[in-house]
């Protein structure tokens, strides 16, 4: 007969390391997974959200953004500047994703970036930068911007490196 419990706690210990691989506690951190290693094992945008609502990002955002280096000098991010013009944190979410995998590539001249759902992210089209930037953005405006218990968001930074381009995300 063979012994099934070694088996079964194995896969248990298993598959809590790849929990614990995939695990963030921040968008921002989320972000910077698919950035800098979009084909590993990130979160998909369905499990960052299950993440964010099961409280497990525990990481406040002045921490994050104090881990990412940013300026004292450059702008936050804006939180509900027009009323009325939310979308769902899980499409904002998906958009981001969206955008990150589109890698380095510059996002410059495109206004709109990503519409899924209710969510559009968009930049002022202006200056040069990386897709990658613009979905730092979008990790920082859920950061600064989502309410506990809210399920919808909107707000406005500028792309990571970039005080120049402004990045919304708004209803579509």
């Amino acid at each position: 007969m063979v012994k099934i419990v070694p088996y079964v706690a194995s896969l248990l210990a298993f598959g809590q390391a790849v929990a614990a691989a995939k695990a963030v506690t921040s968008f921002s951190e989320w972000v910077d997974g698919l950035i800098m290693d979009p084909n590993g094992d990130n979160m998909t945008p369905e499990e960052v959200m299950d993440a964010y609502s099961s409280g497990q990002f525990t990481t406040s955002p002045s921490v994050v953004a104090a881990k990412l280096s940013r300026s004292l000098l450059e702008k936050r991010a804006s939180c509900y500047e027009f009323a009325g013009t939310e979308c769902l944190i899980s499409d904002a979410v998906a958009c981001i994703n969206a955008v990150a995998s589109r890698g380095a590539n510059n996002c410059r001249n495109i206004y709109t970036q990503c519409v899924i759902g209710t969510a559009a992210m968009t930049t002022d089209g202006q200056t040069t930068s990386s897709c990658n930037d613009v979905a730092r953005g979008g990790g920082f405006i859920l950061d600064h911007c989502v309410r506990p218990g809210v399920d919808w968001v909107e707000g406005s930074e500028y792309a990571y490196g970039n005080g120049n381009e402004l990045v919304r995300l708004r209803r579509a």
